[in-house]
Order: C-alpha cells, then structure tokens, then sequence
C-alpha cells in the first residue's frame, strides 16, 4: 500500500474502511467523482495488506486492528492528513467500535467529516437480534417474535403457532448459527447453535445467546433505506430487491422490485434511528395479508452485500454521497432503478501480494474477471 505523504490534503476525498472484498464500491465511488466532473480520491484502509482491497484504491492505508489501542490515534491522525469529507466502513465489528465502544465516529465528525450511520443505541441493537426485535416494536415496525434460546416458555409459546422455527445466533453477523427446523426439532438445534455462538470472556455461550423466531410467511426482500447525509432522520430513498438466491449468508441472485410496499417501514426506521446514509435490511413481505405485511429481520447499518442489485438497474448512491459530501448539486435521478432487473454474482481475483515483498501498490484499476 502508498503512504500518500506526498498525495497532498487538498484533493476531494473519500474513505472507505474495512472494504474487504468489495471492489465495486471503490469503482462506484470513483465513477461518482468522475460524473460530477470532479478529480477526487477514493483511499481504502485495511488491516491486511493482502486483502483485495488493500491495493486497490487510488490510496491505501494499512492500519492497525480496531480491537487494538493505536487504531484510534492512526484513524485521527489519517483524518487530520488527508481530511476526507466522508468516511464510510463496510466492516459490522469496526462499526461498533467507531459508533458504541469508541466516541470516534463522533471526533471524525468534530473535524468536519460525515460519518454515515445511525444513533449509539440503533447501532447496538443493529448487532443485538433480541434488541433489534425490541426497537422494531416499540416504533410499530413489524418484526418476528424473538425470544432467547434458554426461554422454555416463549420458544413453546412459539411452536405452538409455527410448524417451524428459526434458530441464529444473537449476536451473529449474516447469517451466523441460521438453521430452520421442525418445532419438534429445535432443542436439537439450539443446542448446536449454543456450542458455535462467539465466545464471551465472562462466561462460556449459553441459550442466551441465541435467539428462536418464527418461520415467516412471505418473500424475503433486501431493502436499502437511505438517510439524508446532513439531516439525519429524514428519508431520501428506498431502494428494493427480492432475493432469488442465497450463498455464503449474501443474496447471490436478485430481482429489483417497486419500493412502495416498504417506504412505511423506511420511514419510521430512519427517523428513529436518526439515519444518515444507507442501511442495508431484510425484510420479509407477505403479499397475502392485507394490505402487504412487512416484517424485518435484520438490519445492518452500512452498504450490504445486496446494493449491487439496485446500482445495476440504475440507482446511484455513491453519487448521491459524493454529491452531499461536496456540496455538488444533484438532481433525484441517483434514487431512480429499473423494476424487474435481474442481477447475479460472480467471482472475480487479482493478485494481492508476492512471497517475499511489499504488497502492489495501489492499482487505481478495477479487478480481473
């Protein structure tokens, strides 16, 4: 990876941290400054200087873990250098650590930066299903009955209306501990779901740490709910696709969809989680109740592995951040995708390191397929 000591601090830039294997969103991102006629910067920050991302935007930072004492003060002083003016992670576990162990997403935005996401208590429950489940309730935002594994009464109050259930982790990330089962079957799979729960350091994994749900009627449906970038709370677009085909915990295939059954449930998310940027949820719809019952499941506070879906029929968010960030003007057209576009996942590879030597150095290119 660069060093960028001599990229200079003047030239429009954006951040992207933890990108992992989302390349797109660095190509994304700076198709966004060429469209609006601007020569900006798209820096990538990662842990392993081996990763896809680590090389491949037009700047890289290697930067300590967020679990360890000097990722502050290396974040700050990146920030202080480069002064980006919008930092946005794709990494669940580096999100808490900015928004809920840190105030750092805070001293970004001291210094001028926007920092996409949603409140300290949002955040929390996004990484919390028992939570989450509670915040949907209290803003009249359909969501499954959710009980934790070591509750004998609710997970019997459960089977006792569902032939199936949903057994995942609590704390899990995608779909981590996911199994469907019989109702008869579920001791059996919370048992197992208990023994691959993330360890604790103040005890060994236990029912509490697993939640039981209802099987819900309906289709699933990838949802991205976007948030004014300097009026949090106020939505500024739904975009929606239903999910053909899952691999690895990610839609692997999708078809885009009207957004309006949604825009209920949108709305009265964003404004209570004080929304700014994208979000990514699923969201379950069953068209046979009245009137469309909409019914979350997961939130995931940043661009989801399900964006592709829409941006390839059309919608642009990138272009609308860049836009905000840079005070550029924009007309709606970024919301706007096509109904009925479907869109399928594919691998793709480039070479990251040699044995031996540095990692390449930032490419500026776009991946090898």
């Amino acid at each position: 990876m660069t060093d960028g000591t001599a990229a200079g601090s003047d030239i429009p830039t954006v951040v992207i941290g933890s990108a992992g294997r989302r390349l797109y969103l660095v190509d994304w991102f700076r198709d966004a400054f060429a469209s609006l006629g601007m020569q900006g910067r798209v820096v990538v920050t990662e842990n392993d200087p081996s990763s896809a991302a680590a090389g491949y935007g037009d700047l890289g930072r290697l930067m300590p873990r967020y679990t360890d004492p000097d990722y502050g003060p290396a974040l700050l002083d990146l920030v202080d250098e480069l002064r980006p003016a919008l930092f946005l992670s794709v990494n669940d576990y580096e999100l808490m650590h900015l928004h809920v162990d840190t105030d750092l997403g805070t001293q970004m935005r001291s210094r001028g930066v926007l920092v996409p996401g949603v409140s300290r208590a949002w955040q929390s429950a996004s990484a919390d299903k028992l939570m989450m489940a509670t915040a949907l309730e209290r803003i009249g935002v359909g969501t499954p009955e959710t009980v934790t594994g070591d509750d004998a009464g609710g997970i019997a109050r459960l089977a006792a209306r569902s032939e199936q259930l949903v057994v995942k982790h609590r704390l899990g990330s995608g779909s981590s501990g996911l199994a469907l089962v019989p109702a008869a079957r579920v001791d059996e799979a919370l048992a197992a779901a208990v023994a691959g729960a993330p360890r604790r350091e103040d005890r060994p994994p236990s029912g509490q740490d697993v939640v039981v749900q209802p099987r819900l009627r309906g289709i699933e449906h990838g949802v991205d709910i976007v948030g004014d970038l300097h009026a949090p709370g106020d939505l500024r677009a739904v975009l929606a696709r239903r999910k053909e085909r899952m691999r690895a915990g990610e839609t692997d295939k999708a078809m885009t969809v009207p957004p309006e059954p949604f825009v209920g449930a949108a709305t009265a998310i964003a404004r209570a989680a004080e929304l700014s940027g994208l979000i990514d949820v699923d969201m379950f719809l069953d068209e046979a109740a009245d009137g469309g019952r909409v019914c979350v499941i997961d939130i995931n506070p940043r661009f989801g592995g399900g964006y592709p879906f829409v941006h390839l029929a059309g919608a642009d968010v990138p272009r609308y951040c860049v836009a905000a960030a840079f005070a550029r003007p924009l007309d709606g057209g970024w919301r706007d995708y096509e109904i009925g576009a479907v869109s399928a996942k594919y691998e793709s590879v480039r070479l990251t390191a040699r044995e031996g030597s540095a990692a390449p150095a930032c490419s500026g290119g776009r991946a090898v397929r």
